[in-house]
């Protein structure tokens, strides 16, 4: 099939989906906006990207006469986009069709709740799709609060690739460590959990404790400042970026990985999903997202959003637990991924599920 994806290059998701259809067989081309081409890489050599004309915020507009001459020359089976705010709108005002549009998290989190304005644009965008998918069945529902449609949203989860996240050989020293990977944002509650990691070390002073932070962002220097006031900076370790293939070897150290967002909402808990992959229990804010792949007591420990006490009762948990429990919480993670975020099957979903108007017309 001759597929045309219009959608961030910058997205990891948008290059496994890519490089997952090329290597099923089928004819990929991408169309991007210029910014993103300054990081394109990972990318199979199979795959077709097509930078768009026109930059910035304006060129989901600009870019839509372009488009539609372009695809008058070349014609696609399938058009497929990702986000129902930016290249949602580029692909309505394009006139793409037969039209597959996925929603992402922001489309759905935020930008409908900016002003009825963009609402109505979000509702436009997602009335023009031929089929919508969504990445969980959380932000589905979400969709659904606001888009009122009998047709349905199919749930096509993101997946992980379990030959590279799987438990690592890896022998760990005699220090206790929680870790997260993750950008470093107040979105994700990083200084939370140091608060958090700093109560534990008062509670237990004469235990070997580390947390390790994984990760860039714009707050790094503000969470080392925070680290150092607290007196815990020798035991905060800031790591930097890790890449994708590093991950599985990071969250394998851990003892416990930590993801105390204070979002409302996570579209997708993808990296709960990568830490359970790898054998490592996790805890977790309520966010929905993570509520949906983390099974409380069972492959993690779930706790209340913005609560400092409550996160600080899971770690003194976790720590609590022999090995042994740990592991087993592990291996019940482990077979969770195994059974519902394989990416190979989920692809099958995914690729299904997009062809679905295929079926209907058959």
């Amino acid at each position: 099939m001759k597929i045309a994806i219009i959608s961030s290059c910058s997205s990891i998701h948008v290059k496994k989906i890519a490089n997952a259809l090329v290597a099923r067989g089928h004819e990929i081309t991408i169309y991007t906006l210029p910014q993103t081409m300054k990081i394109v890489n990972d990318f199979s050599d199979k795959i077709t990207i097509k930078k768009l004309p026109f930059g910035g915020k304006i060129g989901y507009y600009l870019n839509a006469l372009y488009l539609r001459k372009e695809f008058k020359k070349n014609k696609y089976d399938l058009y497929n986009s990702h986000y129902a705010s930016g290249y949602g709108t580029l692909v309505r005002l394009a006139g793409c069709h037969p039209l597959t549009l996925a929603v992402f998290g922001a489309d759905v989190y935020d930008v409908p709740f900016k002003s009825s304005w963009h609402r109505r644009l979000v509702i436009k965008n997602l009335r023009n799709a031929d089929v919508i998918t969504s990445t969980s069945h959380v932000m589905a529902d979400k969709v659904r609060e606001y888009y009122h449609d009998n047709r349905p949203i199919y749930v096509t989860p993101f997946g992980v690739d379990l030959d590279r996240f799987r438990p690592q050989p890896i022998e760990k020293d005699d220090v206790f460590e929680f870790g997260i990977v993750k950008k470093i944002e107040p979105k994700y509650g990083i200084d939370i959990l140091i608060k958090a990691y700093k109560q534990f070390r008062d509670n237990h002073p004469d235990e070997k404790s580390r947390l390790v932070i994984y990760g860039r962002g714009s707050y790094v220097d503000e969470y080392k400042g925070l680290s150092s006031s607290l007196g815990i900076s020798d035991n905060v370790l800031f790591k930097g970026f890790v890449s994708n293939e590093q991950v599985p070897e990071a969250f394998s150290r851990m003892d416990v990985a930590c993801f105390p967002s204070v979002l409302d909402s996570e579209s997708f808990g993808v990296a709960a999903v990568e830490a359970m992959a790898c054998g490592t229990p996790v805890i977790v804010s309520d966010a929905s997202g993570f509520t949906e792949v983390v099974v409380n007591g069972e492959t993690g420990l779930v706790v209340p959003k913005k609560n400092q006490e409550a996160l600080l009762a899971a770690m003194e948990k976790m720590f609590a637990m022999s090995k042994e429990e740990r592991l087993k919480m592990g291996e019940h993670g482990v077979a969770r991924v195994r059974r519902l975020y394989n990416f190979e099957d989920n692809m099958d979903t995914y690729f299904s599920s997009i062809t679905k108007m295929f079926e209907n017309e058959a």
